[in-house]
């Protein structure tokens, strides 16, 4: 450290104490004769003052000796007029030189700093260019192995969701057959526990059917398969006598509003039957008390389902969100019904999408309800309209 802080720092060009080596002049001297020599790293037979004075010499004594073989002799006025002319004009070229040595030093060293900043800054745009290579490798490296550990998780999903639902299947399939009494008969007591079996077996099947077609439809997968023909008034109907007893319970009174015409849709029935059970079930769940109030009504080509509820209402940041993200609950939801997976809303929009139509909700936040629309397109075959008048039919408490 000592040895660092007793090294003389360097003189750098420019320096009104720097001493050009290269010239004896300065060198001897021990500090530059004149400002431009600052600037000056040539030898001093290149020096161009130097220069000045040699040709200089050398003119006046043409001159002079012109003069003298001329007149004989050299007269005073000329030696005088000549040493003046040589003074002034060196006086001059002295002055100008300098400025433009001085002007040629600092185009030459901004040149030099321009170029080093190039430099510099090609070494940046260079190491950042590595930088973002790097970043770019690693996170397209990361992106592989997220897509790869996806893909190998659906695959688990898919074989444990297939090697489940078959046991489940055969479970219920011995409960109907207890209950049959193909085996004997079944003891008083026995039976409602196997009802019960049987129904807890079967939501199990559900269940494992909603995370299959999760998995499915997460991996892309044709998961809906479209007939045409199918009746959009049958279908509304056993959806309704599946959650009346719920709604009943509740004191939950359910408005449909039936113009009487069967709309015919070009539909999975058994998924879209789900889709919209989901979404009518959620609104008896989520609905403490008034009504629930579902229309359906032709518009062109297509037909506007609505289930408008008296619930607890959505926030109003989740509306966008409310299909797109599964295995997710609002807080409000989870604190009406507890027991919830996320993926009712979720399949329910993606089943309706894969029958070419559109869902969305509507709410004006919590405690405020809500209102839920479907659009899905008609059939092709044609609409058999009643002769009846549009009325309305009321599921009383």
């Amino acid at each position: 450290m000592a040895n660092e802080k007793s090294r003389p720092t360097e003189i750098k060009l420019g320096d009104s104490r720097y001493v050009n080596t290269n010239c004896w002049l300065a060198s001897n001297l021990g500090y530059p004769p004149a400002k431009r020599c600052t600037y000056c790293r040539s030898r001093f037979n290149k020096c161009l003052f130097f220069r000045y004075l040699l040709i200089s010499t050398i003119v006046a004594t043409l001159i002079l000796g012109a003069a003298f073989i001329v007149e004989g002799k050299i007269g005073n006025l000329l030696a005088v007029s000549v040493i003046f002319l040589i003074v002034i004009y060196g006086y001059f070229f002295n002055e100008s030189t300098e400025k433009i040595i001085e002007a040629n030093f600092e185009q030459s060293r901004a040149k030099d700093a321009l170029e080093e900043l190039n430099v510099n800054l090609q070494k940046k745009v260079d190491a950042q260019t590595r930088h973002l290579k790097d970043a770019y490798e690693t996170e397209k490296q990361a992106k592989e192995s997220l897509q790869m550990l996806d893909e190998e998780k659906n695959q688990f999903l898919l074989t444990v969701q297939h090697h489940l639902r078959t046991p489940l299947t055969t479970m219920v399939n011995y409960a109907d057959m207890l209950l049959a009494e193909n085996f004997g008969k079944l003891p008083k007591k026995a039976k409602p526990v196997v009802e019960k079996f049987e129904g807890s077996t079967a939501g199990l099947i559900k269940m494992v059917n909603d995370f299959l077609d999760v998995t499915q439809f997460q991996m892309d997968k044709k998961t809906v398969t479209l007939k045409e023909g199918v009746n959009l008034h049958g279908l509304i109907e056993g959806i309704l006598k599946d959650i009346e007893l719920e709604a009943k319970n509740k004191g939950i009174a359910i408005n449909v509003i039936d113009p009487k015409i069967d709309c015919f849709i070009k539909a999975d029935e058994t998924k879209l039957k789900a889709a919209l059970t989901n979404i009518f079930d959620n609104a008896v769940k989520y609905t403490e008390k008034g009504s629930i109030t579902i229309s359906a009504t032709r518009e062109g080509d297509n037909v506007h389902i609505i289930v408008k509820d008296t619930g607890i209402g959505i926030p109003k940041e989740r509306l966008s969100k409310i299909f797109d993200v599964a295995f997710v609950r609002g807080e409000n939801a989870k604190k009406s019904f507890s027991v919830g997976r996320g993926i009712g809303l979720y399949l329910s929009g993606k089943i309706i999408k894969a029958h070419n139509g559109q869902v969305w909700v509507e709410s004006e936040g919590e405690g405020t309800g809500s209102v839920f629309n479907i659009v899905l397109p008609l059939s092709k075959t044609p609409l058999v309209v009643s002769d009846k008048k549009d009325e309305a039919v009321v599921v009383k408490k």
